[in-house]
């Protein structure tokens, strides 16, 4: 095998490992979970995935590739699934203020993530990307954990009886699943 097929094939093995971790959180909630031990199980992957995408400054391309589009679909697929399923709720709990401001709060990351997206293709083997890659994992992290995690969120989940925290948690997991792996036809 050359040396750039072998290279490839470990990482599409990488990325579909990095991968795991966040269909076995998808999982959780088609035995009958509920959606917020899901949710912060997918803030945590995606904050690793931040992490190492900003500390892979020594890495190839290949792999700096691998990480972007990890942690692309890791976010779209997250942020659709929080955008249809959980901040409606919000919405209808009467939390409408919040469920706005949470969505524009995606919208920034989503130019922040295609910024990034462009920066990485026109830049391979610079550092150039490197700035874009910190403001994401700022503008994440202080999404997940002043906005969501330390309050919206837990009290959404305590307005909520199980039945209707079982019902989002089905939601978020079918928009979850509707985001296409770019990774599985690499």
């Amino acid at each position: 095998m050359s040396a750039p097929a072998l290279s490839r094939r470990l990482v599409i093995a990488g990325a579909a490992a990095a991968l795991l971790p966040m269909r076995e959180a998808i999982a959780q909630v088609r035995g009958g979970g509920d959606w917020l031990p899901m949710v912060r199980a997918h803030h945590q992957l995606i904050a690793r995935s931040l992490q190492e995408l900003v500390a892979s400054t020594d890495r190839n391309f290949l792999q700096r590739d691998r990480l972007v589009r990890t942690v692309g679909y890791q976010l779209s697929a997250h942020s659709l699934a929080e955008e249809n399923a959980i901040y409606p709720a919000l919405a209808m709990a009467g939390m409408k203020t919040a469920s706005d401001r949470l969505y524009l709060d995606q919208g920034h990351a989503k130019v922040i993530n295609a910024q990034l997206d462009l920066a990485v293709r026109l830049n391979r083997e610079g550092r150039d990307w490197t700035e874009h890659a910190q403001a994401l994992l700022a503008s994440v992290m202080r999404h997940v954990v002043e906005d969501e995690e330390r309050d919206l969120f837990p009290q959404l989940h305590r307005r909520l009886n199980a039945q209707q925290n079982a019902v989002i948690g089905q939601t978020y997991a079918r928009e979850f699943d509707l985001v296409r792996d770019p990774l599985r036809e690499a």
